[in-house]
């Protein structure tokens, strides 16, 4: 708007100029006219310089705002014929505008491949370099490079040029369409086709792209979910980290490292689960997120062998994954009695429901049998084989259950046995999964509230 206002200030003194300017300051008006729409006044400038006399190159110039009108006005067959006639000027700064749109009309129109097209954008970007037509012609090969699932050549394309050239106008576009590709990639689920490492690999290094707010945390979300689902838990740790030490601040910081931490205890790695939720304290964290932070702060307590200090943690905790957990420490201080009543607390009035055990359910099961015949609390084991005796032919490990029913002296499995068939593994291995479940269905919340309506996530806020 503003270049047109000004050649319209000018326009009182063109005729005293040359034959050649007054060509070139009718072509950039048409120009400026057609960047804005004005196709009436684009077709009469392009008029007005083609009936001047110059010569044949600033007639080609003429020819090649005149052929962008008509790709414009949809008439590609005769803006094709023009730009192909251009496209073999004997200088670059005409004939590369005018192959570059050639092109894309060729493709559009199915007369080349996508192979084809990208060769000869791949090729003119090199030739011609330096102003808004290289800008273009990367910006036309990263979406073919996309549709092609080339997609970490699309991204090295569009942010290679616009850092070459931040301040051309057309930049801005360029960096919409690289930030466009990112999200499509990550939020939009683009990089699902691709192997998890090779989805991590692509996001580090192209990670400044990622946005600030609740789009940029479902990005790291997915990616995280991918790679705990094929236990590439340092590789998922590493991401989080990056976020914790870089990215965010207060609340969402405190979440990304309860996650962070999480992922620490599924790799065995509990000194580390304390340092995060250690070096991510608040005193306005929501009581949810401070329960849960508990939680994974007294399991690693527990898996460094500081038992007592775990079960401090707990106290004041009285939700089911806090009475398992407890469950669990106590086992491990053999505090036998205490125990199997912890264990068979947490099975409530399961032995009402007539189904088949789930593996977690057995575990519990067994260890509560184990326990109550270590401490020698025949009436405990009898009420425990009056209640769930029934369960025993559907189970998993039928004889085991048995022998930990009626009591471990009297079976033909030995204490040591028991011992390993109800080691810390098996429960480890049945908390890794719920773990697992856990960051699936945050991925998948996440992404319900991203498709929803904005008016939806404003009530939801």
């Amino acid at each position: 708007p503003e270049a047109r206002k000004e050649f319209a200030a000018g326009a009182s003194a063109f005729n005293q100029f040359p034959a050649v300017w007054r060509a070139r300051f009718a072509r950039a008006d048409a120009e400026a006219a057609l960047a804005m729409g004005d196709m009436d006044g684009a077709r009469a400038r392009i008029r007005m310089a083609l009936d001047e006399k110059t010569d044949a190159l600033e007639e080609l110039a003429g020819r090649l705002l005149q052929a962008e009108l008509a790709e414009k006005e949809g008439q590609t067959g005769r803006a094709l014929k023009i730009f192909q006639a251009v496209a073999r000027a004997p200088v670059d700064h005409l004939a590369a505008p005018a192959l570059l749109h050639a092109t894309r009309i060729r493709f559009e129109e199915g007369a080349i491949t996508p192979t084809q097209a990208a060769a000869a954008y791949d090729s003119l970007r090199f030739r011609w370099r330096g102003d808004a037509t290289e800008l273009e012609t990367i910006r036309a090969l990263g979406r073919l490079y996309l549709s092609q699932g080339r997609y970490r050549e699309a991204l090295e394309a569009l942010r290679s040029a616009g850092q070459r050239l931040p301040d051309l106008p057309e930049a801005l576009g360029l960096q919409a369409d690289l930030n466009a590709a990112f999200r499509a990639l990550f939020l939009d689920g683009l990089a699902d086709g691709l192997e998890p490492v090779q989805a991590l690999a692509l996001f580090f290094d192209f990670k400044d792209l990622t946005p600030l707010g609740a789009d940029g945390d479902m990005m790291v979300r997915r990616l995280v979910r991918r790679l705990v689902d094929v236990d590439l838990l340092n590789q998922a740790a590493e991401l989080l980290s990056y976020q914790v030490d870089n990215r965010l601040d207060g609340v969402p910081r405190a979440q990304v490292a309860t996650d962070l931490a999480l992922i620490y205890l599924m790799d065995r790695r509990p000194e580390q689960a304390l340092v995060a939720i250690n070096g991510s304290r608040s005193t306005v964290l929501p009581k949810a997120l401070n329960a849960e932070r508990r939680l994974i702060e007294s399991r690693a307590l527990a898996d460094l062998g500081r038992l007592d200090h775990a079960l401090e943690v707990l106290a004041r905790e009285d939700s089911a994954d806090a009475r398992d957990l407890r469950a669990e420490i106590v086992w491990k201080q053999k505090d036998w009695p205490r125990a199997g009543e912890l264990f068979e607390a947490s099975l409530g009035d399961r032995w009402r429901d007539k189904r088949a055990l789930t593996v977690e359910e057995e575990s519990k099961l067994l260890r509560a049998g184990v326990a109550f015949s270590l401490a020698g609390d025949d009436a405990a084991l009898e009420r425990l084989n009056g209640r769930y005796a029934g369960f025993v032919g559907q189970a998993r490990n039928p004889e085991a259950l048995r022998v930990a029913l009626t009591g471990v002296a009297a079976g033909p499995i030995g204490v040591g046995e028991f011992g390993r068939m109800t080691a810390d593994n098996e429960a480890f291995s049945g908390w890794v999964s719920k773990m697992k479940e856990k960051f699936r269905q945050a991925a998948d919340q996440g992404a319900k509230q991203a498709a929803a309506p904005s008016g939806a996530k404003n009530k939801q806020s």
